[in-house]
């Protein structure tokens, strides 16, 4: 596995955002399902960054966007998530 960087861009109910990017840390998507599903039921969004652990209440949470390579990762993404979709207009 390359060292390839991921984003993650977290949309609050108040209208602020943050982002963060950090190294991939898996190819396998087994495991990255795992982990998608454990971080989406625990009651926090956990980022550690630059020596500080951060925590995110998810009530407080409006979206979570993650950028994705759907031919890479397509079988990490629960049988729910509607593929191959193409924003048109909106605002978070």
């Amino acid at each position: 596995m390359e060292d390839a960087k991921r984003g993650l861009t977290v949309h609050f109910i108040d209208g602020s955002k943050v982002s963060y990017t950090f190294a991939k840390a898996t190819d396998d998507p087994a495991t990255m399902k795992l982990r998608l599903t454990e971080i989406l039921k625990g009651p926090y969004l956990m980022i550690a960054a630059d020596g500080i652990l951060t925590t995110f209440p998810i009530v407080n949470i409006k979206a979570i966007q993650l950028p994705i390579d759907e031919n890479e990762e397509a079988a990490a993404l629960p049988g729910t998530v509607i593929r191959g979709a193409t924003l048109t207009r909106g605002d978070l």
